[in-house]
């Protein structure tokens, strides 16, 4: 009984306390005059707020990007203002599939709630916590609106690090068209080409009624670390101090070989040629440089071939609108939005892993291209050449001295890991649709404002594998017949081989998600006060949550002795022909009921005094819990030129319905060394361990490796709450010039992390019992799930300023500046643990990866810089138009750079950008833009959890771009 009341307690002592506080200051500012009558304003419903308010009459924040002023920036995707935003911060180096999200307070995008006109969206249904802004309508936008913090009272649970509001155009007449294009400076991928149209019809305030349509679609190539060698080249790397030791030899389309499963790399027939480039290199190996060198000659796959920096996208958004204007001022809306958007995913070259029958391929004696046998050639070895044993394989006489002869092969049986060349680097298809419709209306009746709406919305992510996936069993079919060359490029038939065993358009993952929901808003001035009416708002909801999975395509899975499928009790596939992806879900319907009620009061004291308060509180009936959450915010305007604001608040966000009902475990790999049976000092660079007495290096070191980042039961997890403030104050010293500072800090407690696999690797007897073993003692897989990890405390500042210059005869003068900057960002890994300090600094410690709030999403530390801007000058003259943007964030400190590196330092980034824009002729606007104007290229960093050697996460490979669009009204 005490625990359920003692928070409740704690709340409401948070609040009188403030209340006693703000209504101290009330009393003080009652005795002012009230202030000259303004002009009378609009009132509108701003973010943040139940109740309809002029824009800038909030005691909350918020900040407000028109579509337009996007465009002046150069941007070309929504992606990009997610970059830049300086209150979204990074997502450390994922690269994901699910799309850019924004991130608030850099408490991940699980925390931050991205709602289309005021409603929520169905959710990304793999994770089922948040939503893409591919989604997002680009040709129907009208503004962006974003509450910082604070948002839970209002929004609810998911709104603990703010909201993103994006709201379209209530009407539209005519026609547009616009085309647009961006291509990089560099010759390569990175190509964006877009189209977008919207059509509207009727004239609300004439005709009553309005109706349009608008559709855009982007197409977006891969850009390959190939397309920029200067910057990728290893060989160039290594000159740059960050550490990088030689590569090692790995699984290639020109295979290394050896006589067992667990020694399957001792030699490569195609080495001293040089390993049939680009797809393959030549390498000593990795401890070659070592003193005194250590050699394991072979190939490598190339990385400038393989590795995208950038992945490919198709994005196609249609949405329509129809708006009427009722007498008595009742207006009706009907909402339609159908996204569909995919994210070609490209996983360089894939090897058999731990679900295929064998981690290795085999070639028989039989076969064509079997060394020494006349296509491919003998492989030279020096010393004892026995015809069972394994002698060194011939480098050259200094490095191996004695007699060179060719190896005994004795017709033994060779295995060997291998992908294919000719197919190219292997790509899954990520798609994502998302649609949603939505009835409201608003008005007044007896007194009362209303909003009422029903709101439906479905998503999907289907996830299919591309070019480049195999069949195992056919691969090895194709060895044992001697149609296809382990050792070299394939012929005529060996290639067309190939491409009749890809598993091209091969569903393995699918999920669903839906979101529905009435919602009714009421309002009214209560009474009179000193400064205006206190008006009251109630608003209710209802809201199901509900989730697919479904059953794992049986097409590639592989059966038992006994004809069943080799599937485990908890649905897992154990074998799949699948090489690369393995086939995943367990068939639950899943569901979460919400009711939520909220009320919110304003009580203007005084003209210069605000007092704003409201209390949320959500039924969630699957956990059969009840949570209560206050806000109280406040606004005073001592001098007409002076606002002072501030606020407390509490949230409270509960595991989502994937995390706790999922049965579905989430399979993913990573190449690393085995953190117990080949122990390394860089336990998180793959390849540098030495592998224990009784296992070889091809079966615990530098392999792929399955972790599982959900498990089948998560019914222990328990919900994560809050606590933030703010305050701060909005000043206009002279005519046109606004300065904003405002100080925030969040508290999470229990927060909702994942053990990661850097973790695992850094303290493997620690978490042991998440290490599972096979039969033979190696990794079957390693369980990296939820948990409720320690707390988290972040404080920091927003900065705003904004200047109109006063007008001149050669145009007008418009400048901007909005910045954040991190005071504290400090968490714990476990409860009751130390806390970590994560402010300008970069790591590979794996607590920074799993105990973050985006532990589960990035899989990679959180980079949160010390200050973030994004600045703009705009020039305006006639029908020219020009604005010069800039985005900026401060440099690093590495706590963990690689071993040898002499790089400890991020630099500091700053990227501009530079759009022109012409409307002389008739309705035709022209825009002339490059993007990274300077051609700034990621800063470098000796980190291992960026292995192309730059902080992609701050920028991308593209390098300078030059855009080009036309719009064409009719």
């Amino acid at each position: 009984m005490k625990q359920t009341v003692q928070p409740r307690f704690q709340r409401a002592v948070l609040a009188s306390a403030v209340s006693l506080a703000v209504l101290q200051m009330a009393g003080q500012a009652q005795a002012q005059s009230a202030a000259p009558a303004e002009p009378q304003i609009q009132a509108v419903v701003v973010t943040g707020s139940l109740i309809r308010r002029a824009a800038d009459e909030g005691a909350t924040p918020v900040m407000t990007i028109k579509a337009t002023e996007l465009q002046a920036r150069g941007h070309t995707e929504l992606k990009d203002l997610v970059l830049e935003q300086p209150q979204s911060l990074s997502l450390g180096t994922n690269s994901g599939a699910a799309g850019p999200v924004t991130n608030l307070r850099g408490l991940g995008p699980m925390r931050t709630l991205t709602l289309l006109n005021g409603r929520r969206l169905a959710n990304e249904p793999l994770q089922d916590q948040y939503v893409s802004v591919n989604v997002i309508p680009r040709m129907a936008l009208d503004r962006v609106e974003t509450l910082s913090g604070g948002a839970a009272s209002i929004y609810g649970a998911d709104a603990i690090g703010g909201v993103q509001n994006y709201w379209t155009k209530r009407g539209y007449q005519g026609a547009t068209i616009k085309a647009e294009y961006a291509t990089p400076e560099m010759s390569g991928g990175g190509d964006t080409k877009s189209l977008g149209a919207i059509f509207g019809y009727g004239n609300l305030n004439k005709d009553g009624f309005n109706a349009y349509i608008a559709i855009d679609h982007q197409k977006k190539t891969a850009l390959f670390q190939g397309d920029r060698p200067e910057q990728h080249d290893p060989e160039i790397l290594r000159t740059l101090g960050l550490g990088l030791t030689p590569d090692a030899r790995n699984a290639s389309p020109i295979a290394n070989f050896g006589f067992t499963r667990a020694a399957n790399s001792n030699y490569n027939p195609a080495f001293a040629t040089g390993c049939a480039a680009p797809y393959a290199l030549p390498t000593l190996g990795n401890a070659s440089a070592n003193t005194p060198p250590v050699y394991a000659p072979g190939c490598f796959r190339n990385p400038l071939y393989w590795n995208a920096v950038t992945d490919g996208s198709e994005i196609t958004t249609v949405a329509a609108r129809a708006s009427w204007n009722l007498p008595g001022g009742h207006k009706i809306d009907l909402d339609v939005l159908h996204s569909n958007f995919t994210v070609q995913k490209y996983r360089g070259m894939q090897v058999p892993g731990a679900t295929q029958p064998f981690t290795s391929y085999t070639l028989p004696s039989t076969s064509r291209f079997y060394p020494g046998k006349g296509i491919t050639p003998a492989v030279q070895v020096v010393g004892s050449n026995t015809g069972s044993n394994t002698p060194a394989m011939f480098i050259d006489a200094a490095k191996t001295p004695g007699t060179a002869s060719a190896l005994n092969m004795n017709n033994r049986a060779i295995f060997f890991q291998w992908g294919p060349a000719e197919l190219g680097p292997a790509y899954r298809n990520d798609e994502q649709t998302n649609n949603r419709i939505v009835l409201s209306a608003e008005g007044e009746v007896l007194g009362w404002d209303y909003r009422v709406g029903l709101n439906h919305g479905a998503s999907e992510r289907d996830t299919r594998v591309g070019e480049g996936y195999i069949l195992y069993s056919k691969a090895q079919e194709g060895f044992d017949k001697g149609i296809l060359n382990p050792f070299g490029l394939q012929d005529e038939a060996g290639a067309a081989y190939l491409r009749s065993i890809q598993a091209e358009d091969y569903t393995y993952r699918l999920n669903k998600a839906y979101n529905q929901s009435v919602d009714a808003t009421f309002s009214r001035a209560l009474m009179a006060l000193g400064g205006g009416d206190l008006t009251l708002a109630v608003s209710g909801e209802l809201r199901r949550d509900s989730a697919r999975t479904f059953n794992a395509a049986l097409d590639y899975v592989m059966k038992k002795a006994d004809g069943s499928y080799n599937i485990d009790a908890a649905g897992n596939v154990v074998q799949s022909d699948l090489v690369g992806e393995t086939p995943q879900g367990v068939a639950k319907k899943l569901r979460r009921d919400i009711s939520s009620l909220v009320m919110e009061i304003d009580a203007p004291l005084t003209s210069t005094f605000l007092l704003n308060g409201a209390v949320r509180a959500d039924h969630y009936k699957d956990l059969k819990q009840t949570t209560v959450n206050p806000k109280l915010a406040a606004r005073w305007q001592p001098l007409k030129e002076l606002v002072v604001r501030g606020s407390l608040s509490t949230g409270f966000r509960a595991p989502s319905i994937m995390d706790i009902q999922n049965p579905t475990p989430e399979v993913r790999t990573q190449v690393m060394d085995d953190p117990v049976l080949c122990p390394s000092a860089q336990p998180t660079v793959a390849g540098t361990g030495t592998p224990k007495a009784g296992y070889t290096a091809d079966q615990v070191c530098n392999v792929t490796t399955n972790y599982w980042t959900k498990t089948p039961n998560n019914a222990f997890l328990k919900p994560e709450k809050s606590q933030g403030f703010s305050y701060g104050a909005a000043y206009e010293p002279i005519k046109d010039l606004t300065v904003t500072v405002d100080y925030w800090g969040l508290k999470l407690k229990d927060v909702l992390g994942a053990l990661t696999i850097a973790e695992v690797q850094q303290n493997p007897a620690k978490y042991a019992e998440y290490i599972i073993r096979g039969s033979n003692g190696v990794i079957d897989h390693i369980v990296a799930s939820q948990a409720n990890r320690g707390q988290t405390r972040i404080r920091g500042a927003d900065v705003s300023v904004a200047y109109r210059f006063p007008a001149t005869s050669f145009g007008t003068f418009d400048a901007k500046l909005d910045g954040t900057w991190y005071d504290k960002y400090e968490f714990q890994s476990e409860k009751g643990g130390v806390w970590l300090q994560n402010v300008g600094v970069i790591t590979n410690d794996g607590r920074y990866g799993g105990a973050g709030p985006n532990a589960g999403l990035a899989g990679m530390p959180q980079m949160n810089p010390r200050w973030k801007h994004t600045a703009s000058l705009t020039y305006g003259t006639g029908d020219w138009s020009g604005t010069l943007s800039q985005r900026y964030q401060t440099g690093l400190t590495d706590l963990t750079p690689r071993v040898g590196s002499t790089l400890t330092k991020v630099d500091a980034y700053s990227q501009f950008n530079l759009n022109v824009r012409y409307k002389g002729f008739k309705n035709t606007t022209i825009s002339l833009g490059v993007n990274n104007l300077t051609n700034e290229w990621p800063p470098l960093t000796s980190n291992s959890i960026y292995s192309g050697g730059y902080v992609t996460s701050m920028a991308d490979m593209m390098g300078r771009v030059y855009r080009l669009s036309v719009e064409y009204k009719f």
